[in-house]
């Protein structure tokens, strides 16, 4: 395989300089390094239609704990005035999995996460679903919480089709965590349309990406096998009223889903990882739609290295038919972001980047900006610290 690999400065001199200002002239190829220097965690981010960068996570003080945060940022990678800013419920730990900038950023941002609460007579927490809405200043307009008496937690969410969220993620239930997707209005306030996909011969179900295709929804989830050890990767596809129908991609393999793009008309990838005995590599599945139902699958990329874990965390499409993919690159304790390029078609190998540095990167998410060229976010680890990175570079890859 032929790929770069270029090393970004290390974590400890980014100590002294991650706060300083990108000229123009600096905006079309830059590092951003955004935190508390504790363990700050890099989630989602979100292009703006003024060209800027939302970003969300978790920020964890010393004092404080974990908090939900968002960044926003110019097109350069500067954090705009007001942020970030912080949302939990008073006295509790919180953090954000996803962000939903709502109309471009302009109408505010949607929050969703956990929040997490401490369990009576144990040491324990119990973590339940945690939303906020804040206006595109940063100011919290709302904030809402819903749970039972285990865990639940929303990992993507996604703007409706008629009106409000989409929230995918997953419900503990007796021990066992089961697919959980719901809709709620624009206030927050849930429109009691849930759905729990249950398996009854499994222990563990998980949602984890949804796509709004305009007149329905695709959505990743990893699944127990039914019978046997192992996971699946598994595409529910619903409307508005939340009616699946699902399709199994992994058959025999052993895998857990991640992400999925629209590739044209009725016709999507998914991105995934497979397991085996010695390391992970990520995967991509071809899969077509006929109205509700999912007609065709058929496995098309492979992303693998020599001794190597590659895992695959998020995918989009290029402007001339390529996808690039970012993941962490993992060996022993060592991580480095890697970006994958897979040509149009049959998605053959285009190349592969490596991102690397004294300390640790792992990759978490990939856009694509208003202006051209990639957008690449991770989180940057030293010893017991951490930072949320931002790399924006060329379209092959470069910075």
């Amino acid at each position: 395989m032929k790929y770069k690999i270029i090393i970004i400065a290390g974590f400890v001199g980014l100590l002294f300089s991650c706060e300083r200002e990108i000229s123009p002239e600096q905006a079309d190829r830059f590092i951003k390094f955004y935190g508390n220097y504790l363990m700050d965690e890099a989630r989602d981010v979100e292009t703006l239609d003024d060209g800027g960068y939302a970003i969300c996570g978790i920020d964890s003080l010393p004092d404080l704990g974990k908090r939900m945060v968002l960044i926003v940022t110019d097109e350069y990678g500067n954090v705009k005035s007001g942020f970030p800013a912080y949302y939990t419920e008073e006295g509790l730990e919180s953090g954000a999995n996803s962000v939903v900038p709502i109309r471009g950023g302009q109408g505010g941002y949607l929050l969703a996460g956990f929040v997490e609460r401490p369990v009576t007579g144990s040491t324990s927490v119990q973590r339940d679903i945690f939303l906020v809405k804040a206006s595109n200043s940063g100011q919290e307009n709302w904030q809402r919480s819903y749970g039972s008496s285990e865990d639940e937690v929303i990992l993507h969410a996604v703007e409706r089709i008629s009106s409000g969220y989409m929230l995918a993620g997953y419900q503990v239930k007796g021990g066992k965590s089961d697919i959980l997707i719901m809709g709620i209005e624009e206030e927050g306030d849930s429109t009691r349309l849930g759905l729990n996909y249950n398996n009854p011969y499994a222990k563990n179900g998980t949602a984890s990406f949804l796509l709004n295709t305009g007149d329905g929804y695709l959505c990743v989830c990893t699944y127990d096998k039914i019978g046997q050890d192992g996971t699946d990767i598994l595409v529910l596809k619903f409307d508005d009223e939340l009616s699946p129908i699902d399709e199994n991609l992994t058959d025999d393999a052993d895998e857990y889903g991640t992400c999925i793009i629209e590739e044209g008309p009725d016709q999507y990838l998914v991105l995934g990882n497979r397991i085996n005995e010695s390391r992970i590599v990520a995967v991509v599945h071809r899969i077509k739609t006929t109205g509700l139902l999912i007609t065709e699958s058929v496995l098309v990329a492979t992303i693998s290295e020599s001794n190597m874990d590659m895992i695959g965390e998020r995918f989009v499409k290029t402007a001339d038919g390529r996808c690039a993919v970012v993941g962490t690159r993992r060996s022993g304790g060592t991580r480095d972001i890697f970006l994958q390029f897979l040509s149009s078609g049959e998605l053959l190998d285009a190349g592969q980047i490596i991102y690397g540095a004294s300390s640790d990167q792992s990759g978490a998410d990939i856009d694509l900006p208003a202006d051209g060229g990639i957008v690449l976010l991770g989180t940057t680890s030293y010893e017991e610290n951490s930072l949320i990175s931002l790399i924006k570079t060329s379209d092959t890859g470069d910075l």
